[in-house]
């Protein structure tokens, strides 16, 4: 694992301030620890801080072919690389190493800028083809590692992190109104705008090829074309049961990869099915030699440690936890202020940190369960889709009497699962488009409440609601599914787990130099996945129910089909308690007036609601607070 970073001149003449990237690899230091790397030339400058995993005494980058036309430098872990390599050496190819990154200089010198296709893993690569004058820039499929970039003339920067980037004279630190109105709904930014209107991400499953003075962005692999076509639902029970197989097959391949490593590694324990099945494999794996970590709260209704203990002992690992407490909740906050490029408004980034941060102590590299919800159909709201379509059936003045009725029912709750402000939420918006309706169920504020958010000056003439559903309208760009639910999966593969999960994950890992390797977003097991059908992922009211079955023999029942919970945090309690006093002063009326992006009394409002308890706001407010850290963070830097 590491961090990149670049300058480029498209017109190859001399960079204009080649004296940067040695800032810009500075910042990038707790990504990479380990060794500092340097490739220059006139026009090319390309910089590398690693974290060794692989190859610890020759995998230093940058990495060259044989001849030295190729050169490379990236952030990663090619999983597949020891099959690549073999094949290579076979094709009469020289290794200097035995690292996977030599792999990609040399798989480039057979298939060009298709080499990424070969590739099974997560990477940001940056490769310069000294004979075709070309360079290539590329990110896995998922979108496990970032990569930023930033246009003006015939100057490209590019990093794994924006720090990186605002190290060169001359880029804006703006804010995109758009991309805040679009953080502000979603709790995330989705590509490839960043919060700065100048720097862009390059999206997951694409590269960029920079050449003849020209600059295109294209991507190399499509998810739809492994999708299940509408009208093939049904599946006998023979086919079935040879599915489970084929599942359990491709979850120990995916596994096995991510378990090669020249440094000790462990697993991020939750006790859900998606980390109990990892620990399940690599205790088969690797028998007696699993580290398992977890994060308790003090607070009963959050704490699933009960359930990671249970699953650690069942196991055998050697368990260790972390306390999310009130002391260690402000050093995190404080921590995440400096190391977050962007504002997150997924409050499991805090634990996500806390755990990285303890587990950095005794191993280098972890893996984590992110991807399987997206895949199999873990969330709630996929069983609400299928609810909306009977309940819609229903006559209009039904409907609207037995929303009026409820409304006042619906109880206010501090707990992991606020069912009040769920249903409240799906009455509300329950005849809108499926797509837009789903992400209105999982944002952070409403469509209207965002219209109110803005100052006037800050919103302009456009209302935010305006611009906050262009997102989907690009992932969702020539794809055709066999049912609602089916969009949905697609919908937050591409959005939800690309822009928020791993983004989350990434950072707060990253910020402690630790490694975190998702085996459920092996491009395999993801396009096996993707060719099921949604009915059979989702029975009745059963969530994952196919998944389920490929694990119930390897995991405790009451493991398997426990409640889902997610990785829930107490906001709402930390917020009108510990967090009050931060919160009050960076939501202040004096404090808003002053930065002029967000509307005081509608702001207030919300305050006033929720700290009382007459409203569970904790969504909106958590978005607010973690953009108003990043805010005095950034505005200062």
């Amino acid at each position: 694992m590491c961090g990149i970073c670049g300058l480029h001149n498209l017109a190859l003449e001399p960079l204009g301030h080649p004296e940067c990237i040695e800032r810009m690899s500075a910042t990038l230091e707790r990504r990479g620890p380990d060794s500092h790397g340097l490739f220059r030339l006139p026009h090319l400058a390309l910089a590398i801080r690693r974290l060794s995993i692989i190859d610890l005494e020759t995998g230093d980058q940058p990495l060259c072919n044989e001849s030295g036309d190729v050169t490379l430098v990236f952030n990663g872990e090619i999983y597949n690389y020891r099959e690549l390599r073999q094949r290579l050496l076979e094709n009469g190819h020289h290794f200097r190493t035995r690292s996977d990154g030599e792999v990609i200089a040399h798989l480039y010198e057979e298939q060009g800028a298709d080499c990424v296709r070969e590739l099974n893993g997560m990477f940001a690569i940056a490769l310069w083809d000294g004979r075709a004058k070309r360079l290539l820039l590329a990110r896995d499929r998922a979108g496990e590692k970032p990569l930023f970039y930033w246009r003006r003339g015939d100057t490209l920067v590019f990093g794994s992190e924006i720090k990186a980037l605002v190290e060169y004279p001359g880029i804006s630190r703006s804010l995109d109104p758009e991309a805040v109105a679009q953080f502000c709904f979603y709790g995330y930014f989705p590509s490839p705008r960043s919060v700065f209107s100048e720097i862009k991400k390059l999206p997951a499953a694409h590269r960029m090829i920079v050449e003849g003075g020209e600059m295109r962005v294209e991507p190399y692999w499509h998810l739809q074309e492994f999708l299940r076509s509408a009208g093939s639902s049904a599946i006998k029970k023979k086919e079935e049961e040879e599915l489970v197989v084929h599942l359990r097959e491709k979850l120990r391949e995916a596994a096995i990869s991510r378990l090669v490593s020249d440094v000790p590694l462990g697993v991020f324990l939750s006790g859900g099915v998606d980390s109990s099945t990892l620990v399940a494999l690599m205790s088969e794996l690797t028998p007696g030699n699993v580290n398992s970590f977890s994060v308790a709260f003090p607070e009963r209704n959050f704490n699933e440690e009960p359930y990671a203990e249970f699953v650690a002992r069942h196991f055998r690992t050697r368990h260790h936890a972390v306390t999310a407490d009130e002391p260690a909740l402000r050093s995190a906050l404080d921590s995440l202020a400096v190391y977050l490029d962007e504002p997150v408004a997924d409050p499991a980034v805090v634990p996500t940190y806390l755990m990285s941060k303890f587990a950095r102590s005794e191993i280098k590299v972890a893996l984590s369960g992110e991807g399987s919800d997206e895949l199999f159909g873990g969330y709630p709201t996929y069983i609400g889709a299928r609810v909306a379509q009977t309940y819609l059936r229903l006559p209009r003045f039904v409907r609207r009497g037995l929303i009026e009725r409820l409304q006042g029912l619906l109880p206010v709750s501090p707990g992991a699962v606020p069912l009040g402000m769920y249903l409240r939420r799906f009455f509300a918006h329950a005849d809108r488009d499926p797509t837009e309706r789903h992400e209105i169920w999982f944002g952070m504020f409403s469509p209207t409440e965002l219209d109110q958010l803005f100052s006037p000056e800050w919103q302009g003439p456009a209302p935010a609601s305006s611009v906050i559903f262009a997102p989907l309208a690009r992932v969702l760009e020539g794809a055709r599914f066999e049912d609602v639910v089916a969009e949905m999966l697609y919908l937050d593969f591409r959005l939800y787990l690309e822009d928020n999960l791993l983004v989350k994950i990434d950072r707060a890992s990253m910020a402690c130099s630790l490694e975190l390797r998702t085996p459920f977003l092996d491009h395999r097991l993801v396009e096996f996945a993707a060719g099921l059908p949604a009915a059979l992922k989702i029975r009745r009211f059963r969530l994952k129910s196919f998944f389920k079955k490929a694990v119930e023999d390897w995991l405790p029942h009451k493991i398997v089909y426990r409640q889902k919970r997610g990785f829930s945090v107490p906001i709402a309690r930390w917020m009108r308690e510990e967090l009050r006093p931060l919160l009050t002063e960076c939501l202040s009326e004096e404090r808003l007036k002053r930065q002029g992006i967000f509307n005081p009394p509608f702001v207030r409002r919300l305050l006033t609601e929720h700290l009382s308890g007459r409203a569970d706001h904790r969504k909106a407010l958590w978005t607010l607070l973690s953009f108003q850290l990043w805010h005095d963070r950034w505005s200062k830097a």
